[in-house]
């Protein structure tokens, strides 16, 4: 009998609802953590740079003395460039000949020799690429992207060409 006692405690027991609290430790707070949202990221053109500040009175042979507007070119690296400021100069058979350019320029490892020229009182690189254009590079002022000046000349050139072209600058305006 007192078996069967034990037994029916136990299943009153285990089929009865449990309404015992339990007591846990209290919980402590989450340490704080930091989430991120989804952000926008938002890219800004740079400010476009003035055009070059020089006028060329003697360019090589083959090229007409006339600027030329940049809304008729083809695809050229110095137009893809954000914030840069080009003059062209064309060939008879209209092509880019020379270009004046301002500001940033597309990344690219000057690929030989150089020498230094003078270009109204600032010192410049100049000298052939591998394609045999003639690159001059020059600063105004080192820290301003908009006083970051080159001259590219397209093959044909000859370096008595560069040089009689780099003599004939004037400085403009800023």
């Amino acid at each position: 009998m007192r078996r069967l006692l034990v037994l029916i405690l136990l299943v009153a027991a285990c089929s009865a609802e449990t309404g015992s609290t339990t007591t846990e430790p209290p919980v402590s707070p989450p340490p704080e953590t930091t989430s991120t949202t989804l952000e926008t990221t938002t890219t800004t053109r740079p400010v476009e740079c003035a055009k070059p500040p020089y006028r060329v009175d003697v360019l090589p042979a083959r090229v007409e003395p006339t600027v030329v507007d940049q809304s008729g070119l083809d695809p050229n690296p110095y137009l893809e460039t954000a914030g840069t400021s080009v003059t062209f100069w064309l060939d008879g058979d209209g092509d880019v000949a020379v270009a004046l350019i301002r500001g940033t320029l597309p990344l690219e490892d000057w690929p030989g020799d150089k020498g230094e020229v003078m270009i109204d009182g600032a010192r410049a690189v100049a000298g052939p690429f591998d394609d045999g254009s003639w690159v001059v590079a020059w600063f105004e002022d080192p820290g301003e992207r908009c006083d970051l000046f080159t001259m590219v000349f397209y093959p044909p050139v000859e370096p008595s060409e560069v040089q009689a072209t780099l003599a004939s600058m004037d400085r403009t305006a800023g």
